[in-house]
Order: C-alpha cells, then sequence, then structure tokens
C-alpha cells in the first residue's frame, strides 16, 4: 500500500510539474500571439508555485509581459507600478539563471527596458531630481550592465555636489575602458565626459602626472584629433611651464602639447626660447655631446616643419624653420651672435659648416674640404653678415686650423680691408 501511495505522489507530482511547464508554453504563445493578460496571469501563477518559481524564464516571460501592458494607458492606469515591475522582474531572472541557461536569449528585449527606464531616468536629471534619477539609472545598470547608465549615475552625484561618489563612478567607468584597451577589447559606446572630469581634478590641483594619464588614456580611445583633448592638453602644458623651472622635463611638455596645437604662437615661442637657453647652457658646460644631442634633435624637428604644408602659415611665428637641417644651424648661430652669446654662435657655426662640407650625410669631412668651407662661407658673409660676425667666423676659423695658410691669408687680407 505504502509503495503504491508513493507511485500514485509520484505521478501527480510529475503531472504537476508538466502542467506548470505547459503554462509556460502557453505564455509564451499568448506573447507571440499578443495577449499580454494571459501571459501575465501564466507567468504570475508560474512564478507563484514551488515547480516554476525558479525558472529564470517565468520571470523573463513576466517580464515581457508586464513591459508590453506598460504601453497600455488603460492597463497602466489601474496598475501605475507595471513598467518598475518589468524592470524588477528582469532582474530577478538574472538572479535566478546562475548557470547562464538563458545568458543572451533576452539581450535585444532587455535593452528595450533599459532604454526605456533610461528616458525616465534622463526626465528626472533635466529637472534636477538627481536623487530619482540616480534610482533610474541604477535600475538600469543592474538590468544589463549598461555604461551609459552607469555614466549618468556618476553624473548624477556631480551636478548634485556629490564630487566624490562620482568620481568614484567615474573611475570605475575608466578603469574598464582602460582594460579593454589593454585586451584589444571593443569599448562600447565610450563617453569622453568622465575622463575631462577626471583631467580637470587632477589639474586643478597641480597634480599634472594624473592630469595626463587621464588625457592619454582618452586620447587613445578617442584619436588625437579630439578638441575637447587637445584644449586640455594645451591648457595643462601651459599652466606646466608657468610653475616649472626650464628643464628638458619642460621640453617634453612643450613639445607633447606642440604635436595637437602645432600653429599656437605661445608654445612654438616657448620651445624655441627654452631649446635656445638649453642649448646655450649645454655648449657652456663640460660634456659638448649633450649640446649636439640638443642641436641636433632641434634642427631636425625644424627642418621637419619647414617642409610641411603649413610652412607658409608657420614661418612668420617661426624664425628657425628651414627646408634643411644645416640651414637651421646657421640661424641658431647668427641668434646667438645677435643676442651677445659668442661662444654659442661660433660653435654653432663650427657646426654649421662641418654639416655643409660634404654633400654625404654617411661621409666624414676632411680637414681641407672643412678649411675650404669655411673659406667660403667667410666670403659670403663678407658680404652679407655685420664686420663683428665676420670677425667671429675668422677667429673661430683659424683657431680650429691654426696652421692654415689659406686662412690665415684670408684674415689678413680682411683685417687689410
Amino acid at each position: 500500500m505504502q509503495k503504491l501511495i508513493i507511485i500514485i505522489s509520484l505521478f501527480f507530482t510529475v503531472g504537476f510539474v508538466n502542467a506548470q511547464q505547459e503554462n509556460l508554453d502557453k505564455a509564451e504563445k499568448a506573447i507571440d500571439d499578443g495577449y499580454f493578460e494571459r501571459a501575465y496571469k501564466l507567468t504570475s501563477e508560474a512564478i507563484e508555485n514551488e515547480q516554476t518559481k525558479k525558472n529564470p524564464l517565468s520571470y523573463y516571460l513576466c517580464a515581457i509581459s508586464l513591459f508590453e501592458l506598460s504601453k497600455d494607458e488603460y492597463h497602466v492606469k489601474k496598475n501605475p507600478e507595471t513598467f518598475k515591475d518589468a524592470c524588477k522582474m528582469i532582474v530577478k531572472a538574472k538572479q535566478r539563471d546562475k548557470d547562464k541557461k538563458y545568458d543572451g536569449k533576452f539581450d535585444v528585449f532587455i535593452a528595450d527596458v533599459v532604454a526605456a527606464n533610461n528616458l525616465l531616468a534622463e526626465e528626472e536629471y533635466k529637472v534636477n531630481r538627481y536623487p530619482k534619477a540616480i534610482k533610474l539609472y541604477t535600475i538600469s545598470y543592474g538590468m544589463n550592465g549598461d555604461t551609459t547608465a552607469y555614466y549618468m549615475i556618476g553624473k548624477s552625484y556631480q551636478m548634485s555636489g556629490d564630487t566624490t561618489s562620482a568620481k568614484s563612478y567615474y573611475r570605475n567607468l575608466i578603469n574598464g575602458y582602460d582594460e579593454a584597451q589593454k585586451y584589444g577589447k571593443k569599448i562600447s559606446k565610450p563617453i569622453i565626459d568622465p575622463l575631462i572630469f577626471m583631467t580637470d581634478v587632477f589639474w586643478k590641483k597641480k597634480n599634472y602626472d594624473s592630469a595626463n594619464y587621464y588625457l592619454d588614456v582618452a586620447r587613445n580611445i578617442f584619436g588625437e584629433k579630439n578638441s575637447k583633448i587637445n584644449f586640455y592638453q594645451y591648457l595643462i602644458a601651459k599652466d606646466q611651464i608657468s610653475s616649472q623651472p626650464p628643464s628638458s622635463l619642460m621640453m617634453e611638455v612643450v613639445r607633447k602639447a606642440l604635436i595637437y596645437s602645432p600653429a599656437d604662437t605661445f608654445l612654438i615661442k616657448k620651445e624655441n626660447a627654452l631649446a635656445l637657453y638649453l642649448i646655450r647652457n649645454a655648449i657652456d658646460g663640460p660634456v659638448l655631446s649633450e649640446a649636439d644631442s640638443m642641436i641636433f634633435r632641434f634642427a631636425r624637428a625644424k627642418a621637419i616643419k619647414g617642409n610641411d604644408p603649413a610652412y607658409e602659415k608657420l614661418k612668420s611665428v617661426d624664425i628657425f624653420l628651414q627646408p634643411f637641417a644645416e640651414n637651421v644651424l646657421w640661424k641658431l648661430s647668427d641668434y646667438y651672435y645677435t643676442n651677445t652669446h659668442d661662444k654659442a654662435a661660433a660653435y654653432l657655426a663650427k657646426k654649421y659648416i662641418i654639416k655643409t662640407s660634404v654633400s654625404n650625410d654617411t661621409l666624414i669631412p676632411t680637414d681641407k674640404e672643412i678649411i675650404a668651407r669655411w673659406i667660403k662661407i667667410i666670403n659670403f658673409a663678407k658680404e652679407n653678415e655685420s664686420s663683428g660676425y665676420l670677425a667671429l667666423l675668422i677667429n673661430q676659423a683659424t683657431t680650429d686650423y691654426p696652421t692654415s695658410k689659406e686662412l690665415a691669408e684670408l684674415k689678413k687680407k680682411l683685417l687689410t680691408k
């Protein structure tokens, strides 16, 4: 008799479970046919039943029914919480789908619900009801991890004056962007404002390294032509320059800013002034190789710009722009002489002579070639430069080659005149 009772109980249990599964099948069909009230009734029963209340499908189907009913004004009038309940059902469905059986199957539907919920949140945000907006955007994020909703939570905190919470959300969002970049993943709908906000926060604190870090992350995502990024790069560089002593580190700041603002007069003049200062100090220093390195980089950079399509526009601002690097050396020599730094002027003239003594850059010129070049340039200077600069050139040439008869005769001839 006990065995018979057990068999009968199992029979009824299996039959009941099957009946509940049939109700879910019926609910799916009702949704397909547009009978959302019937679908909601069937799924509500499934959610209450012990056998199917753990099934994520019960909640997904209930959410679909409620979402569709939320579009019915008559139903909403009697049941104002319909849409809100649909959101709750999605969250519950996800919580119960621990083995990810339905992962991805309802993504399009959930995205539609999130979009609708974000619109409600936006309405609250626009009228400055930030706590309500935060609550709604949090629901959206809970449904499918919507990054726009997550950003707007931070934005709502920012607008309400809670910058600490805003920074927390923005940092998390930016860290997600950074991780995606590192692993080559595509960033879905990236937003630049959190990066600009964090840049601004650290800029105001004079923490330039952190400010530039956020700009670099932004540039990796949004490219090199973004006007917001370039604008902040310029402002921060300008601030750094005004607060730091001249140094090679400052030069790096200036040159980085010039990449994105190549025609900016302030940056061009600052780069030139800083380079001239550093080169002059290096020439006065004990290690001339440092000076040579600075001179080479400066001349090469100016020659590259000298061949840029924007050359005609830039040459009125930058006096050192030349189509060839050796011409930049001559310009430098002339500048230092005009500004009464004869040692630097003579050293740059010497570099110019050596550079232009042979046409092939791979060859090292002979003494004979260098002397011939000195003679040619001194004769040119005799007709085109001041007598003081001419004297500087002949003195440097004869100092370097005191045994040269040609240079000695030229010097004597010039002194006689």
